[in-house]
């Protein structure tokens, strides 16, 4: 059986990553910290360089994940991103108990935060994150270890 790549949100028109269960770049369990260098889109705090864990040779953190996946090519797309937490949200369902569809999003990890590309207005040290299991979103430490999980078009 082949393995999914991406997921097109037939709502939406965005296009999600699927992630796998093979410990390489896109695997599961890989977790980020918060980073963005650009000082005007990262809330005054470019967040933290390579605290998360991770497989794929790369630092493990927001910006050299999303630069890892659009160097690799993913779908044969160079253009994949972090979501905001609006698009994050489109893809909860609070109709069942993990809120993430694992038939259309297998490898999920359950209830799981996901980094957004927002930063968090109250604390410059801190970013929004989507739990993955009640729905919620939550300022979070930008130096915690968070999946992420990219997305392309919209916006």
């Amino acid at each position: 059986m082949k393995s999914r790549k991406l997921q097109l949100d037939n709502v939406t028109g965005l296009i999600w990553e699927v992630k796998t269960a093979d410990g390489g770049l896109r695997d599961q369990n890989n977790t980020y910290s918060w980073y963005n260098p650009d000082p005007a889109t990262n809330g005054g705090s470019a967040g933290f360089l390579n605290f998360g864990v991770c497989t794929g040779g790369i630092s493990c953190d927001t910006d050299g994940y999303v630069q890892a996946v659009n160097a690799q090519g993913l779908c044969g797309a160079a253009d994949w991103r972090m979501p905001d937490p609006r698009e994050l949200l489109s893809i909860v369902s609070n109709d069942r108990v993990s809120t993430i569809d694992l038939v259309y999003f297998p490898n999920s990890p359950a209830g799981s935060f996901v980094w957004s590309s927002s930063p968090y207005a109250g604390y410059s040290n801190a970013a929004w994150a989507v739990n993955f299991y009640d729905g919620s979103v939550n300022g979070y430490g930008k130096g915690g270890g968070v999946s992420v999980r990219l997305v392309r078009g919209g916006q």
